[in-house]
């Protein structure tokens, strides 16, 4: 499954060289991540029924800078296992057509007793439907 967010970078997200600091490509990928669950009608379907995503890991791998107001795309590819969803997100500036960052990853999902489960039905229903539709 693929998924595309945009953005565009802002000041208040630079370090002191003019460029994007580290610890908000992080925040980029969790933006991407809610949009693509807002979208393909999961995180509704997650509220309903007591499920929330939970990161277990990340990798980054910074690659050329990001500066004030790039337009920024990310694409992220998402696989999902019995329990785990994988995914990376490339992160593009729009302009140069360089990737800046990738960020790789995996989520599991817990239950409202913070059990982690299987991924329920609903949600690799919902992601497998809007692969399609992209």
């Amino acid at each position: 499954m693929k998924s595309m967010y945009h953005l565009t970078v802002r000041g208040y997200e630079l370090d002191s060289f003019g460029h994007v600091n580290n610890a908000v490509y992080l925040q980029y990928a969790e933006a991407a991540k809610w949009d693509f669950f807002s979208r393909c009608g999961v995180l509704e379907k997650m509220q309903e029924q007591g499920y929330f995503p939970v990161v277990l890991e990340n990798q980054l791998r910074y690659m050329h800078e990001l500066r004030m107001l790039d337009t920024v795309q990310i694409e992220t590819t998402w696989k999902c296992g019995n329990s785990i969803t994988e995914y990376v997100h490339i992160m593009r500036n729009e302009k140069t057509g360089q990737v800046a960052c990738k960020v790789s990853g995996k989520l599991v999902y817990v239950n409202q007793e913070r059990i982690i489960c299987d991924i329920p039905d609903f949600i690799r229903q919902q992601m497998e439907r809007t692969e399609h539709e992209d």
